[in-house]
């Protein structure tokens, strides 16, 4: 599946990142998609997270993906997050992804994720009280079953700045 069409507001931050890597470590084809963290209303409070350097990962069910026909993450793609004005904060690298049961997300996960007091319990609550509208368009019974599809990210350039040593 070809990567979603950047607006024009991302294709220049794109474009600024891209400007900022030498030529031998830019990036060929890559997939590249905008898009808030854990929707409009609430990216702003994980931005901060990014921000503070406690947040290097997130997590989606693997059925939201399906529903939508989108492809699952893979390493190597690249994430512009948005604020809630839509402005590019963060330029963010998938450098590996990792599958669980929502049942059975390890305590690293609940860290990386940087939210709350960054337990597995903690993590839980929070994902299902994000994810209960939607089960029920996503064939999902028993979310406890549900596959997570977790990211984990290296910020590679930020508004205003490029993040030195990464690609």
């Amino acid at each position: 599946m070809p990567a979603p069409k950047l607006k024009p507001r991302e294709r220049a931050f794109w474009n600024e990142y891209l400007a900022s890597v030498p030529g031998s470590r830019r990036p060929k084809k890559a997939f590249v998609y905008a898009g808030y963290a854990g929707g409009r209303k609430g990216t702003d409070s994980l931005i901060r997270l990014y921000r503070a350097g406690k947040k290097s990962a997130g997590s989606g069910l693997v059925a939201d993906y399906e529903t939508a026909g989108d492809p699952l993450p893979k390493a190597g793609d690249y994430w512009i997050l948005l604020d809630s004005r839509e402005r590019p904060q963060f330029l963010l690298k998938t450098v590996r992804t990792e599958l669980n049961l929502f049942g059975r997300i390890p305590k690293s996960v609940a860290r990386a994720e940087g939210e709350g007091d960054l337990s597995v319990a903690y993590w839980k609550k929070a994902h299902a009280r994000f994810y209960y509208p939607f089960l029920g368009d996503w064939g999902i019974d028993d979310i406890d079953k549900a596959i997570v599809i977790t990211e984990h990210f290296e910020i590679v350039h930020r508004a205003g700045a490029t993040v030195s040593g990464n690609s």
